[in-house]
């Protein structure tokens, strides 16, 4: 069995696919999106419908490197923490 570290580096665990957020309100929010999306989209013409989707894909890909950028944040935060605490200040 590999380490962890081997295990992140070779891409064996992505934890942006495990991770479901426990808030209740998450599914809900997800569903509201979805349906106002459906809803908006009924309403739209052919060519607005593209550009709302490449609007969405978009926003949808900002998320995803914002997302990225705090993970690795957090990350690097983990470190300085037990480092603080095995070193001290």
């Amino acid at each position: 069995m590999s380490s962890l570290l081997e295990q992140l580096y070779f891409g064996e665990i992505r934890p942006e696919e495990i991770i479901v957020p426990k808030n209740p309100e998450y599914k809900a929010l997800n569903n509201e999106i979805s349906d106002s999306k459906k809803q908006l989209m009924m309403r739209l013409s052919e060519n607005d419908i593209k550009l709302f989707e490449k609007t969405f894909d978009l926003m949808g890909r900002s998320s995803s490197i914002y997302s990225t950028e705090v993970f690795i944040y957090g990350f690097k935060m983990g470190i300085q923490m037990i480092t603080e605490a095995y070193f001290g200040e």
